[in-house]
């Protein structure tokens, strides 16, 4: 989908369905926000130059993710700093959207990642995630499945997305040949098995998997306002059987090799518990794995986007290139 095009199907929407998302009919304006972190869903700012609004729309296979998100939203909002819920899309307004959630916007907010002090803003994220991971409330208003363990949980989350991300990239073998080898593809092959057999191994990702979890709390999700203030965003992939280590292994990642790592360490410690911290090692193993391959399955994706194809694969091929040689050096070559 071109974005412009997409940008403009938006804003006829917005202004035939004026009322429902309160906003002015005329003047609207649409504009793509490029996510780095991958092309999926589709994100859009809509204005009317007075009140500015996030339009998220969503594919689908990942349509269910919003609508459960739809589902609890007034209650995240209330109690996780989470972006109130506008208005519900329930028909496809861009061909291959077929879904799609009208939030709030948030003013004068900048990413974890990109604050300069962030570490009052850390401290009470870390807080309100503790909280989250034991809210029996929430979890009963998620979907209910079978339980599963740790080991489960982590290979949802990673072993399969590396699977797919290596079958997108020999899919699209020739976009990569120029900086990423054979032996290397057939490697990532390898240390996919390899860390999946690590982790049904490690005792503590053999107990039942029932934490309360955002799943994807990174410096990108969270974003500080003010001075200490802060709201999470992104709640697509909130599950009620997940490991509290996937959460602070995202979310203290960039810490990882900074003096300050020993407080954020006690932090989640207190916070999680010894046998979630332990896991934490495997998380922040996949979490720089994740830097290996995840981000050569962006560069080819990048190829749907024109408007931000060469921004994108640039940034992936640079991520990519820096991780490979740290993660060898950390975690050997097999």
């Amino acid at each position: 989908m071109e974005v412009r095009l997409a940008e403009r199907m938006i804003e006829e929407w917005a202004s035939a369905n004026a009322d429902a998302i309160r906003i002015g009919p005329n003047k609207i304006r649409a504009s793509y926000i490029y996510n780095p972190g991958g092309f999926g869903n589709l994100s859009i700012r809509l204005t009317d130059r007075r009140t500015r609004l996030h339009v998220k729309l969503a594919p689908p296979s990942k349509a269910a993710r919003l609508r459960q998100w739809a589902g609890v939203s007034d209650y995240l909002a209330e109690h996780y700093a989470a972006p109130r819920l506008v208005h519900a899309i329930d028909r496809e307004i861009v061909p291959g959207y077929p879904y799609g959630l009208v939030f709030e916007y948030i003013e004068d907010a900048t990413p974890l990642a990109e604050t300069r002090n962030p570490e009052a803003a850390l401290t009470g994220v870390m807080e309100t995630a503790a909280k989250l991971h034991c809210d029996d409330r929430l979890r009963g208003m998620l979907p209910k499945a079978e339980t599963r363990t740790y080991a489960e949980a982590f290979e949802d989350e990673y072993i399969s997305r590396f699977t797919d991300d290596l079958d997108g990239i020999r899919g699209s073998r020739e976009l990569l040949r120029d900086f990423v080898s054979d032996e290397t593809i057939s490697w990532f092959g390898e240390e996919i098995g390899r860390l999946r057999e690590t982790v049904r191994q490690t005792p503590e990702f053999l107990l039942p998997a029932g934490d309360v979890v955002h799943n994807d709390l990174n410096g990108n999700n969270v974003l500080t306002c003010g001075k200490d203030g802060f709201r999470i965003i992104d709640w697509d992939d909130l599950s009620g059987q997940g490991d509290a280590a996937m959460d602070y292994s995202v979310l203290l990642w960039p810490l990882t090799h900074d003096p300050s790592w020993p407080i954020w360490r006690e932090k989640a410690l207190a916070g999680a518990g010894a046998s979630a911290v332990e896991r934490l090692e495997l998380y922040f193993r996949a979490k720089l794995l994740d830097d290996v391959i995840d981000v050569l399955a962006d560069y080819v994706e990048a190829e749907q986007v024109p408007e931000h194809r060469e921004e994108a694969q640039r940034k992936a091929r640079a991520v990519h290139l820096h991780s490979y040689p740290q993660y060898l050096a950390k975690y050997g070559v097999g």
